[in-house]
């Protein structure tokens, strides 16, 4: 199975936002050995480069991308760490160019159809909803309107309480960031709470 099927086959990305490395470490950690296959880790993360870089060679079966990727020399961080797949907020063209050269999977935010379209037109198959609830969740069936063989995935604002609504709704992807992970400060790790979490979100 290639990279991107992989990807496909997640679902759910899990996205590690914290401003302390060892907390962020230790989230990692702990979703790893509670079967979470697929996690972006944030620039929000202070090296957050050394970070996958570790992870990728400890844990060789497990997706790790970089999120919140905005600038071309952050793209070329998580590309020599090693990250996967690269997730940004926005569109950004010249990261979109390195990616295309680097042979990486792109994927860029969008909140209008106009911004949907600039990604079409740059040739990337996964767009990223940011943030998905600025407006109603069915705003995906007007963009699936248009350009109804693409990917789409739901980020910013998804938790339990409209996590199946979005599924249902078309989106074939969703990031799970805060209410899983806890406050970006959060040094509190339940991970009996947060495995309750989990397999919720695996029921839905």
């Amino acid at each position: 199975m290639n990279l991107f099927a992989k990807i496909l086959e997640q679902k759910v990305f899990y996205v590690i936002r914290n401003q302390d490395y060892n907390v962020a470490q230790k989230f990692c950690e702990m979703l790893i050995n509670l079967q979470v296959t697929c996690l972006e880790l944030t620039f929000t993360i202070p090296k957050v480069e050394l970070l996958i870089k570790t992870l990728r060679k400890k844990y060789p079966s497990i997706l790790i991308g970089a999120g919140t990727v905005l600038t071309l020399t952050e793209a070329m961080q998580a590309a020599e760490a090693g990250a996967q797949f690269l997730v940004g907020p926005i569109f950004n063209r010249a990261i979109s160019d390195f990616c295309h050269r680097k042979g990486l999977i792109y994927i860029p935010g969008a909140m209008t159809l106009q911004e949907v379209t600039n990604i079409v037109n740059a040739d990337w198959e996964i767009i990223k909803i940011f943030p998905a609830t600025a407006f109603k969740l069915n705003f995906i069936q007007t963009i699936k309107t248009f350009f109804p063989n693409k990917i789409y995935m739901a980020s910013g604002g998804i938790d339990l309480t409209n996590l199946k609504e979005a599924k249902a709704l078309g989106y074939d992807l969703i990031a799970v960031g805060t209410f899983v992970t806890g406050n970006i400060n959060n040094k509190i790790i339940e991970q009996e709470k947060i495995q309750t979490i989990i397999n919720t979100i695996n029921l839905n």
